[in-house]
């Protein structure tokens, strides 16, 4: 992997090289971030040296093709729900499109999708340091059509998760099957991905595939050599409509033996628009080196 040397400040975003693509890179207290033009996306999070990537992202964007199964592109994903307007896979403009354009404006690295369907709002990132946190914010117009937004993380496996749990009398699992499609399984216990533990679960990649929802709340894992991974909820903007699976906000996806990825996800509430008739959402994405590196 090929990230150029950076001799600005920290947090100044720069261009850079990743993997052959065009790219930004900013840097914080010995973490780094890049943006591919590419992949319209951040694909890089992890050791500032470029050794240790806390994603799954693939060194190459395979094309898309009508197989139905589109190639992984990695890194921080984001979509509109609900699903079941698109079913699989996503929009071309939101998984697998080059940037049309990218900008610095400061500290803050803009980077707005194409938008060649008609069917949904385009898209506009803005990535930006804040403290020990990177912001990452999507904004889109309200086009009349009620939709919420995803953002999803890919990760490698091996991968076990440990989240809080909010019981109910509605829920008294304490977190929610995720609706994709279909309407979600009224019971999802007993689950092999799943371990209880009073009000924490344990859920583990490389076993069955299973989605769920949690009260929103940081995610964290653990990553090789000593790292963790956070992503935090962050703000909705916009006017706050009704919220999709019960609340459960904060979501985890983790396939069987055969995948080599799993994904932390934030969705918000169905949102209208604000006053000027747009709409976003943030998450905040954490690295925390290991503490050896940190003494350093």
């Amino acid at each position: 992997m090929s990230i150029a040397a950076s001799t600005h400040a920290a947090e100044t975003w720069e261009k850079t090289i990743w993997n052959g693509e065009p790219a930004w890179a900013a840097t914080h207290a010995g973490v780094r971030a890049v943006v591919t033009e590419a992949r319209s996306r951040l694909i890089y999070f992890g050791a500032a040296d470029g050794s240790l990537n806390l994603f799954n992202a693939p060194a190459v964007a395979g094309p898309p093709d009508a197989s139905g199964s589109p190639p992984n592109w990695g890194g921080h994903r984001f979509w509109l729900g609900p699903q079941s307007r698109w079913v699989w896979p996503p929009p071309a403009d939101w998984e697998h499109s080059a940037a049309t354009k990218v900008e610095a404006r400061g500290g803050v690295l803009v980077v707005h999708h194409p938008h060649l369907a008609s069917s949904y709002p385009s898209l506009t990132r803005e990535y930006a340091w804040e403290g020990a946190r990177l912001r990452c914010t999507v904004r889109w117009a309200d086009d009349g059509h009620p939709a919420f937004g995803m953002h999803v993380v890919a990760v490698d496996t091996p991968f076990a998760i440990t989240v809080a749990l909010a019981k109910t009398d509605q829920i008294p699992d304490g977190f929610v099957a995720a609706r994709f499609v279909d309407p979600a399984p009224s019971h999802v216990l007993p689950h092999s991905a799943i371990t209880l533990a009073g009000d924490h679960a344990t859920v583990r990649a490389g076993i069955k595939s299973v989605k769920l929802g949690f009260v929103p709340q940081a995610l964290t894992i653990d990553r090789s050599a000593g790292w963790k991974l956070t992503m935090h909820p962050g703000p909705a903007g916009g006017v706050a409509r009704e919220a999709p699976d019960q609340g459960y906000l904060s979501q985890i996806w983790v396939g069987g033996p055969k995948d080599d990825l799993a994904e932390l996800e934030q969705l918000t509430p169905f949102l209208a628009g604000d006053a000027t008739g747009t709409c976003s959402s943030t998450i905040f994405l954490e690295a925390t080196p290991p503490v050896a590196s940190v003494s350093r």
